[in-house]
This record gives C-alpha cells, structure tokens and sequence, in this order.
C-alpha cells in the first residue's frame, strides 16, 4: 500500500501491549490494526514517547485508571501524517493521550495537540506536557504560589521536579529548597539553576544524607533564612519517610501536594505469579520489601489538618484530561513564561522501551527519559 493511503485509511501500528499486568517482562511488542482517524483526529507518525512514573505502575497493576489489555504511555511528539483542525500533514507535534502512547503511529485528538516550539527537538517536546502541566497545576491550582512564597520540591531532578524549579524561576522572590536523593544530582542542579543571586537568592539544593536527619536538613534551611518559616508549598511525588517531617516543616494554611509515590515502585520487581521470576528469592524479597513499605507507608488523622491549618491534595494528571479549557488555559500561562526546553536526561530506542522502563523504575534518572522512534518504524 501506497504511503499516502497509510496516512488516510486503516493500517497497521506497531505497539508495547501489556496482555497481563505484573512485570515489565510482560511488555510485548506487537503490530495492532489502527483504523482511519475519526472525526476531529489527525493520524500522527510517532517520533519520540515522553516515559512518566504511572506508566510503571500501569505495567506492575497498581494503577487503576489503567485497566485490561492495553497500550500505556500518555504523551508523544511527531508529524501529523493527515490534515485535520488546525494542523496540515508534516506539522510537527507534541500531545497527551489517555494511554496508548507506546506506539509508532496514533489516531490523535487535535483538541489533545500543540505545536513543537521553534527549535525544540522531538525528545523534548514528548518530554514537556505531563510534567509541566504536572508541575503548573501543582503549583498555581492547588499550591496557590504566590510571589515570596516558600516552596520545598522533592524529587527536584526529575522531570517535573526540574519543570517545577523552571516555573518557580519565573514568579518574582520565590524561595525553594530542591531536594534530590544523591549529591551528583546535586551538583547537576547548582549548575542549571546557580543559587545565591537573584532570582534564586534564597534557593538550595540538597540530597537526602544516609545518617542524617532529614527533619534536621529542612530544620537547617529555614533557619538560614530570617524571612523563612517554614514551607508555603510542598512539592510531593516520593511519599515515604520523608512525608512527616515536610508535613511538619509547613506553615499554617500552607499546601501539600502529593501526586506520587515514588518509594512504592521499588525496581525490576515481579508481582505476575505467571512468571518464573516472581518466584525468586530475589523477587520474594522485593515484594515483602514492597508490602512492608506499604504497610508502613504515612498516615495522618483529618483532624490533625483542621487543628493544624494545613492542606494535603493528592493529585492525578489523568483526571484533567477532560478539562480542556483549564488545560488550554495552562497552556497559555506557561507559553507565556516562555520556558527554556526541557532537560532530556536519557533516550532510549523503541524496540528497547521495557529497558528504558527498568531503568526509570531506579531513580538514577536525571531530567526526563524519552523513546525515541525511528522515522520509518
């Protein structure tokens, strides 16, 4: 069949399925029918997959928007294939979807689709809408920021954690404590956002010290700082140990935002009793690992918010899908901050996805990890 028939009429795609949940092993790469788009769709050739903490957890069963046989993955870049809307065949392309991302070719939503900025490449433009939308809905609808408002950021060398410190650079006499789980990403943020001077004169970037008391790192911070008492906002997407004594370091009517947990995904565990893995001495102990983690996990009683007057939102970029117009409206604020790209940290093939996958579930990542697709997949 002709090239220009693909782009107009049914087809076949290529796609990482998950048949059964459990393990990244069960991610199969397989072709799918992919039917001509549908009213208000354009056909889009698949360049680069943006990856994102729920897709593991999608993979491993604990997700439970995600359900069945399907095709993970929320945002992708490429070239429209047909026109359709406002776009025309050969427009470059960034988008979400709700699921079905990890695929070569997709029917898209053109209400779903932006253009790629002036000289951003594909990686990065699949690395920028889950986790800046994460990261200004976090900040604006549900933390409220405000200038000279305080703001402590776990996780600051991820993905969102960096678009977050991106947006937090652009509100005028922000301070903000980034935290990170080891010095070299340290070092990797005192170097892409240089501390000390404005507009960052009160920030700091920290890593969670074995031996050290975390309580006594926040206690530390907001101690060097006379204006500082504690936290206005808190960035959340690790939960874990680390939950009380940020809860604990926020001021009165202060915000905290949790839209992840990061410390329940412990790496290259099995939970598919299907598989010969998941019998493993190894694997055994990672899950009681995972249970005793999940047993253990923060708890904190309503009552203790209303007599302490503070805040805890939990959060799910899933949900918003629906909400075009306070979508398109983020959108507009944040093309109006006029954001540098975003830092692409590690890039993978697509016939290497679970690799990527097994990867990102370490934590050692920096920035975003995209897949990239070759041209003709």
């Amino acid at each position: 069949m002709a090239a220009s028939a693909l782009s107009t009429t049914a087809t076949t795609t290529k796609v990482w399925a998950v048949p059964r949940t459990g393990s990244l092993s069960n991610l199969v790469l397989q072709p799918q029918p992919l039917p001509a788009p549908a009213a208000g769709q354009v056909r889009v050739a698949v360049r680069a997959i943006g990856l994102n903490f729920a897709d593991v957890f999608c993979v491993l069963g604990l997700y439970t928007a995600f359900q069945g046989s399907l095709v993970p993955g929320l945002e992708f870049s490429g070239v429209v294939e047909t026109d359709g809307g406002d776009f025309k065949k050969g427009d470059r392309v960034y988008g979400t979807t709700r699921f079905g991302a990890y695929t070569t070719h997709l029917n898209a939503d053109t209400r779903y689709l932006r253009p790629i900025p002036t000289g951003w490449s594909f990686a990065e433009a699949a690395a920028y809408p889950v986790q800046t939308i994460t990261a200004y809905y976090a900040l604006k609808e549900l933390g409220v920021m405000k200038p000279g408002h305080t703001v402590l950021v776990q996780s600051a060398a991820g993905g969102v954690g960096l678009q977050a410190l991106r947006i937090l650079e652009a509100v005028p006499d922000m301070s903000v404590l980034g935290v990170v789980g080891n010095p070299a990403k340290v070092d990797f943020l005192n170097k892409s956002f240089p501390t000390g001077s404005a507009p960052r004169k009160a920030w700091k970037f920290i890593s969670r010290e074995a031996g050290v008391s975390f309580r006594s790192q926040l206690s530390t911070y907001v101690a060097a700082h006379e204006h500082i008492r504690g936290f206005d906002i808190v960035l959340d997407s690790v939960h874990g140990p680390a939950f009380q004594p940020s809860y604990d370091h926020l001021n009165p009517c202060g915000r905290y935002v949790l839209f992840g947990s990061a410390s329940l995904a412990p790496s290259t565990i099995s939970l598919s009793p299907t598989t010969l893995t998941f019998y493993s001495p190894m694997n055994v102990v990672r899950m009681l690992t995972l249970a005793y983690k999940f047993l253990t996990r923060p708890r904190l009683d309503p009552m203790q918010l209303v007599q302490d007057n503070k805040a805890i939102m939990g959060y799910n970029l899933i949900w918003l899908y629906d909400k075009l117009e306070l979508m398109s409206s983020m959108y507009e604020d944040l093309a109006a901050m006029n954001l540098r790209a975003p830092h692409v940290g590690h890039q993978f093939a697509f016939d290497k996805l679970p690799d990527a996958l097994a990867f990102f579930q370490t934590g050692q990542s920096v920035g975003k990890v995209v897949i990239t697709v070759p041209e003709k997949a």
